[in-house]
């Protein structure tokens, strides 16, 4: 098992896996982005953005998750594309999207706010109380 900052010296070739034929070794790739440090993973975040539209459930949330760990401007920077997946698919996808949507500063998830409160009226309670947990961080008006 490579410490963090080495496997970061592998970030690109990583990155490369990406667009494996296999959908394991894609899912795998994004799950080793994540265990870069948070600085050498922003260099890929664009990269892991893409697979926010991958045709397999699994690769999604690792994207989604995956991008929670960016640093505070870098998730921001991809906001919108972590909003968008508030209506994946799969409610494990849209759960995802909460959790990383949760990371955000609250300036920059003030701009996702009427797209999480749309989600307080999902049918999954999990989604519900998972919204209200995000829009909490939002400051009063």
């Amino acid at each position: 098992k490579l410490p963090a900052e080495a496997l970061a010296a592998h970030g690109a070739a990583v990155a490369a896996t990406l667009e494996h034929t296999d959908g394991k070794v894609r899912k795998a790739a994004v799950e080793t982005l994540g265990k870069l440090p948070a600085e050498a993973l922003a260099a890929h975040g664009a990269a892991v953005v893409a697979k926010l539209e991958h045709p397999d459930e699994d690769v999604r949330k690792a994207a989604v998750a995956v991008l929670g760990k960016l640093p505070a401007e870098a998730l921001a920077a991809h906001g919108a594309a972590v909003a968008a997946k508030l209506e994946d698919a799969v409610a494990g996808g849209r759960m995802a999207a909460l959790q990383t949507l949760n990371k955000l500063p609250a300036e920059a998830l003030a701009a996702h706010g009427a797209a999480v409160v749309a989600k307080l009226e999902h049918p999954d309670e999990d989604v519900r109380k998972a919204a209200v947990a995000v829009l909490g961080k939002l400051p009063a008006e």
